[in-house]
């Protein structure tokens, strides 16, 4: 039978792997035969999808990494490099927002955390990864971004700025990757059944459903499906693109 995502054997770095998205895409990755480095700032949960991993026959490592720290990010590639011998493939996953609040509550220190928290962070990350897929000339970075950055989103002015600051970053680092082969996209994640949706207000769900023309949310594997597929070489004319797993709610056009 042909393979058609050939990426066993590839050296995957997820960020915020701990749980929800990210471990859906740890585990997605690893069961196709990816060498994975799991990471998170939650030691406990990071350790069980390793755990998880390894439980099911895939190779994985855990690193704990403050992806608001420029040097635990570079802490963790090294890791990698030491433990895999390169990094192929980087999903920057980690990220996320805060409780409703009015944009004209948000405080400095606010903003600037968000900012970091979901944009520099990508930024220092692939800035870390990029030497290793220059060199090889070859790599596929996905970035994780929301529907917030093209719709908008109800009182979260700041997080929504950082995810749209993603998807131009994502469109600039393509442009530079591509000489060398390096292939850099971006899924704006819609709402998705994760522990901390659960955590938040599972009820504001409801209202959201009869909005997206499949008829539910997305769950984990949803995302993690399109990873796969932007990570492997059916992708390999891809990049600079915004791939959005939704339902149907924002059509792109």
């Amino acid at each position: 039978m042909k393979d058609y995502l050939k990426i066993a054997g590839k050296t995957a770095i997820i960020t915020g792997s701990g749980r929800g998205i990210g471990r859906g895409i740890a585990v997605a990755l690893a069961s196709y035969g990816v060498r994975v480095m799991v990471s998170d700032i939650n030691d406990e949960t990071g350790n069980q999808v390793k755990e998880e991993i390894l439980a099911a026959g895939g190779q994985a490592e855990y690193c704990h990494c403050d992806i608001c720290k420029v040097e635990e990010i570079r802490h963790l590639v090294a890791e990698t490099v030491k433990s895999f011998g390169t990094v192929d493939i980087l999903v920057n996953n980690g990220g996320g927002g805060e409780p409703p609040c009015d944009f004209d509550t948000i405080t400095e220190e606010r903003w600037e955390h968000y900012i970091r928290f979901n944009l520099s962070s990508a930024f220092f990350m692939i800035q870390e990864v990029f030497p290793f897929m220059k060199e090889q000339r070859s790599g596929k970075i996905v970035n994780i971004s929301s529907g917030y950055a093209i719709g908008g989103g109800d009182q979260c002015a700041h997080y929504a700025s950082a995810k749209a600051g993603v998807i131009g970053l994502t469109t600039s680092i393509a442009k530079e990757g591509a000489p060398y082969g390096i292939n850099v996209n971006v899924i704006p994640v819609p709402t998705t059944d994760t522990p901390g949706l659960r955590e938040a207000d599972f009820e504001l769900v409801a209202d959201e459903i009869p909005l997206i023309p499949l008829g539910r949310i997305a769950v984990p594997e949803d995302i993690a499906n399109t990873v796969l597929f932007l990570v492997s070489e059916a992708a390999d004319y891809v990049t600079g693109q915004i791939v959005a797993p939704n339902g149907g709610k924002r059509m792109l056009v």
